[in-house]
């Protein structure tokens, strides 16, 4: 703890007294984290400022994903973080590389990548993820919205927000799940209790990743039994059935052999992520096959990846919403009402003798 406070009090000779003013000012409000880009006063270098609400994050918490980032940096696939870390009134901020072309989510669409591009981005995130393994850490969150894009063509991608990443091993609880992201071991783990660490968990999303990357739509909702396209995947991995699963029709011998290591149910028999170096060679997407064709049907729109909220959090406000209406509440928003009521509210909340001035 005394390093943290070290690292705390440092930074202010680090930054300067203007640059922390501005980043007070900046930095209030938001519920778990945000990322401000702020120019550097002596070099005017762009970097990133990730803030992080206090009451959100506990300050160990933060400095293990603080030093896990720095740890990690000198990898060319990892976001770079700077020895820089302080805190506001109300949160914890340090500073990173900033990633001018944004993150995947505002690449991928309907009908996905493509294959060149989905292959540059499969081995520059396996080289990161191997690299993190190598060191006996788990990233846990692979998805788009941690790819940060360097280059327009995506030959240059980083991942980043370790804010999950722990240690082999480690026992954590269930709490948040990004559900199509999560492999079937922790869909089936209870909520708030325990399961280990495993570097196949990075394994797992990185052949989600893969997929999304290709397709630009999920292969199922939730890596569980009620879902009746993760049931396919499983009957057909089993080799219970030889009819390969609608969404998967569009892919090559190859790249099917590729995704059957990567997303295998029993985590202890999943590949490791550097198997995805074996069949960059190879051709992923059948010939005169569009993957739109492949993924789409009408009971399953929501698959897609439109929105930069995961699935789950869709359906949820849609659940809410009908159960508000089923009671009466009204969902939606009058703009002129509500500005007469406010009005209304202003000018009852005045004393009168100013009223009558």
């Amino acid at each position: 703890m005394a390093a943290n406070a070290a690292c705390f009090r440092s930074v202010t000779n680090i930054v300067g007294k203007g640059w922390r003013r501005t980043l007070e000012e900046k930095c209030e409000g938001g519920w778990y984290a945000k990322v401000y880009s702020a120019q550097h006063p002596q070099s005017n270098s762009t970097l990133a400022l990730k803030c992080i609400h206090k009451e959100s994050c506990k300050k160990k918490d933060f400095f293990r994903e603080f030093h896990y980032n720095y740890f990690l940096s000198p990898h060319p696939n990892i976001v770079n973080s700077f020895n820089v870390a302080f805190d506001s009134s109300t949160s914890y901020i340090f500073a990173q590389e900033y990633a001018p072309e944004g993150d995947l989510s505002s690449y991928v669409r309907k009908g996905g990548l493509g294959e060149m591009k989905s292959k540059k981005i499969a081995e520059q995130l396996a080289f990161a993820l191997e690299f993190m393994h190598s060191k006996d850490l788990v990233h846990r969150d692979v998805r788009l919205e941690n790819i940060l894009v360097f280059e327009k063509d995506l030959s240059r991608v980083k991942i980043g927000d370790f804010g999950l990443t722990q240690r082999v091993g480690c026992l954590v609880k269930k709490i948040n799940v990004r559900v199509p992201w999560a492999p079937p071991e922790v869909c089936q783990a209870v909520y708030n209790e325990g399961y280990y660490v495993e570097a196949s968990l990075d394994s797992w999303q990185l052949g989600i990743l893969i997929f999304v990357c290709l397709t630009g739509s999920y292969p199922w909702y939730s890596a569980d039994i009620t879902d009746r396209h993760y049931n396919s995947w499983v009957a057909w991995h089993k080799r219970k059935t030889t009819k390969v699963p609608r969404r998967f029709k569009c892919f090559t011998p190859r790249l099917l052999r590729l995704l059957r290591r990567l997303l295998e149910p029993k985590p202890d028999k999943r590949s490791e992520v550097k198997e995805v170096y074996k069949y960059l060679s190879d051709s992923w997407i059948l010939k005169g096959v569009d993957p739109l064709d492949m993924v789409f049907d009408e009971s399953s729109s929501e698959i897609f990846v439109t929105s930069s909220k995961p699935p789950h959090e869709c359906a949820e406000k849609t659940k809410l919403v009908e159960m508000l209406r089923s009671y009466g509440i009204q969902t939606t928003v009058d703009k002129n009402e509500t500005t007469r009521r406010v009005s209304e509210w202003l000018m009852n909340s005045v004393p009168l003798t100013q009223r009558e001035l």
